[in-house]
């Protein structure tokens, strides 16, 4: 240890000029008035410099080199650790500067064929490009490059709000699947489930209220809820035409991507006015969200 602050001391020494003890500290009164005392000189038509001479006999000199078995050893061990800790924290900022650099000039030109791509597919949304977070620290990146007023760090329910996050989720998730009612005869009609995703599982749950009974505790219709079955083509899913309103959820698992938002449907027997319709009414979301009707 004792061998490497003495190298580092050698190294100030070669660098440091002896000159330079005689510039006074620029935060001290004196170095202020001597500056003053200048500018008022410049401004007033006559030629003056700042007289650093007459400090040199209040400033404390520092030890040359030929003085150094003078000096004790821990406050040379003190001096020397002190310009180092000084001194590593601008190597440090400079060594990221450089990096940051050199990342820079590693990077490939864009074309303009992925930039318009690249346009399209943040179009209507509120998320910043991904380089203010591709790298390792985010706020040091912010203050080394300039920040537009169009790429600006987004809340997370904008992000969750933007079209790109719906895509991206999607991108990552099984589709969910379709309900779809058909008659097979005038009294009666076949429930049937289709999904996009292939290999995946598809489950469905139905659930029916019952309007002419009235639970006591709530004061609302009675609901009866199925419990969660995985759908088989094979089996059998007739139902009359003419029973009461119903409503069916369906998701879908995948081996290798999240479960799929829950559809509910919504099937409502056809009147009488649109005798052999069927007519349906669907909403996305956990359980109800956004309804779409068809």
């Amino acid at each position: 240890m004792k061998d490497k602050f003495k190298l580092f001391s050698e190294q100030v020494c070669s660098l440091v000029q002896e000159e330079w003890q005689s510039i006074p500290d620029p935060n001290s009164p004196e170095w202020r008035s001597c500056f003053n005392r200048a500018v008022d000189a410049y401004l007033a038509g006559e030629t003056s410099t700042c007289d650093f001479t007459s400090f040199q006999q209040e400033l404390n000199m520092l030890p040359r080199e030929s003085d150094a078995l003078s000096v004790d050893i821990k406050d040379r061990e003190k001096l020397a650790l002190h310009i180092h800790s000084m001194m590593e924290g601008l190597w440090l900022a400079g060594r990221k500067k450089l990096d940051a650099i050199n990342q820079c000039n590693r990077s490939a030109p864009l074309k303009i064929s992925e930039v318009s791509s690249y346009a399209k597919r943040l179009s209507r949304t509120t998320c910043s490009p991904p380089e203010n977070m591709n790298t390792m620290d985010p706020n040091y990146h912010s203050e080394t490059y300039p920040q537009y007023h169009f790429l600006g760090y987004p809340s997370v329910s904008e992000m969750h709000s933007s079209r790109l996050f719906d895509l991206h989720r999607l991108e990552e998730s099984s589709s969910a699947p379709r309900v779809i009612f058909e008659p097979i005869s005038a009294d009666m009609h076949r429930m049937r489930l289709e999904c996009s995703t292939p290999n995946a599982v598809l489950y469905f749950q139905t659930s029916r209220v019952n309007s002419s009974q009235v639970d006591p505790h709530t004061g609302q219709p009675v609901t009866y809820t199925t419990a969660p079955a995985v759908y088989n083509p094979s089996k059998n899913l007739n139902f009359k035409t003419s029973c009461q309103p119903f409503s069916v959820f369906t998701w879908s698992t995948c081996e290798g991507l999240r479960q799929s938002e829950v559809v509910r449907t919504e099937y409502v027997p056809p009147t009488d006015k649109s005798k052999g319709d069927v007519s349906t009414k669907k909403s996305f979301g956990f359980l109800i969200g956004r309804e779409l009707i068809s």
